[in-house]
């Protein structure tokens, strides 16, 4: 028997939140895949999309390891540069380390408190 709004009765289960997009959802989900899927629309839109987010997460380490190379090839300590760019010094630390994202804002502070300059190609 197929459920309708009209004997289904909805409550409400924080401990089930994590299942909810799997276990409730698991058909809207199939069904927005194979709309995307039948669109052609690039793999960042779909579930497929798991390997390209890695990607870019391994990426956006890279670059925060740059940075501390480069603070590092200046002898400035995680102190320092934290004072120069306004930031605490633990901040700087989970950024040169990957623990934390980062808006482009602060990233490009950082950037410019290094004295290097950003070239988008």
């Amino acid at each position: 028997m197929k459920a309708t709004l009209e004997n289904t009765k909805a409550t409400y289960d924080p401990t089930l939140d994590k299942y909810t997009n799997v276990v409730l959802f698991a058909e809207h989900n199939a069904r927005a895949e194979a709309i995307l899927t039948k669109a052609g629309l690039p793999a960042q839109y779909n579930r497929n999309g798991e390997a390209e987010a890695q990607k870019a997460k391994e990426k956006a380490v890279g670059l925060c390891s740059e940075l501390k190379a480069e603070r590092l090839r200046q002898h400035l300590s995680q102190t320092a540069l934290a004072n120069k760019v306004g930031m605490q010094k633990e901040f700087v630390s989970r950024i040169e380390n990957g623990r934390v994202d980062i808006q482009l804002s602060t990233f490009l502070k950082i950037v410019e408190g290094l004295g290097l300059k950003v070239a988008v190609k």
